[in-house]
């Protein structure tokens, strides 16, 4: 029978391979030039009508044209999802496929793998956590409350479930870890 840590593995492997298109086709966009994007002519147009069938359906303001303001963290958030989130989903797709791809034994990730996971999840709970906070508040006469339920309850409360289950799941491997290391220091 596969252990849990192997459905576990398989779990972050399925998030990171829905999270690569969500960030190259919605979080990104707002950083690629307007030129290949945004007029009808061009070939990345599908992006454009993308984002507003997800305005339209979800009226998140973090994506919203202006007036909507945007709050002051939000551009670093998305900075952090081209500096960090980028690279580490694209190696952990590839470290996740290759750690699960012989038996459904133990998870074949090591340390550091773990513990780059381990600050991966820290900081995509917090940053999703700030920003259901700040969807929270949004103002019930732009954004309704059925509306703010399929946003916080769905979308982001979605990506918040796993990155802490992905952080409580790092730190228990690390603790294990360390901990045969500290009993191998005691028996020397």
């Amino acid at each position: 029978m596969a252990s849990a840590r192997y459905w576990l593995d398989k779990l972050y492997l399925t998030y990171f391979l829905i999270h690569l298109p969500v960030l190259f086709c919605v979080d990104l966009v707002p950083l690629y030039p307007a030129f290949l994007w945004v007029p009808s002519s061009s070939s990345l147009h599908f992006l454009y009508e993308l984002r507003v069938y997800y305005i339209e359906t979800y009226n998140d303001q973090f994506f919203a044209p202006p007036p909507a303001p945007i709050p002051s963290f939000f551009p670093l958030f998305a900075f952090l999802e081209l500096v960090f989130h980028l690279p580490v989903s694209v190696w952990a797709v590839r470290a996740l496929f290759r750690s699960g791809s012989g038996s459904s034994n133990e998870s074949g990730l090591s340390g550091r793998a773990e513990l780059l996971l381990l600050v991966y999840g820290i900081e995509t709970a917090l940053t999703t956590a700030t920003c259901m906070y700040e969807a929270f508040l949004w103002d019930p006469a732009v954004v309704t409350a059925e509306q703010k339920v399929v946003l916080l309850g769905g979308l982001y409360g979605g990506y918040l479930a796993v990155a802490i289950l992905l952080t409580a799941d790092m730190y228990t491997r690390l603790l294990k870890r360390l901990a045969m290391v500290d009993a191998r220091k005691k028996d020397q």
